[in-house]
């Protein structure tokens, strides 16, 4: 007996009639399918327009390193006082008339 009360108070609420309905419980399942659950889903879209963002600022980020290079690339080609300060930096080239140390901090 308890449990036909219990289900009488149940299926007498306001929310138990709106599960009921086959229009709204259509309408629940087509939109967890639109969300979660079809190859298009707005969350597999969220996901694709942030990796989208993510590589258009790597994008951006090379292309300010190739410009930086580039500037780097036409001074060496352009000055040669440069060019062989950034060989002498760089790769360790020496005059022959010259003997070349290398001290390194110690740790």
């Amino acid at each position: 007996m308890k449990l036909k009360e219990s289900w009488g108070k149940i299926s007498g609420t306001g929310l138990f009639r709106i599960i009921k309905n086959k229009y709204v419980v259509a309408i629940l399942c087509f939109a967890v399918w639109v969300v979660f659950l079809d190859s298009s889903s707005m969350v597999r879209c969220t996901r694709i327009k942030m990796n989208i963002r993510e590589q258009e600022n790597q994008k951006e980020y090379y292309r300010e390193e190739i410009r930086s290079i580039e500037e780097k690339l036409n001074e060496l080609s352009s000055n040669r006082d440069s060019l062989e300060k950034f060989a002498r930096e760089q790769y360790l080239f020496k005059k022959d008339d010259e003997d070349l140390f290398v001290v390194e901090p110690r740790r």
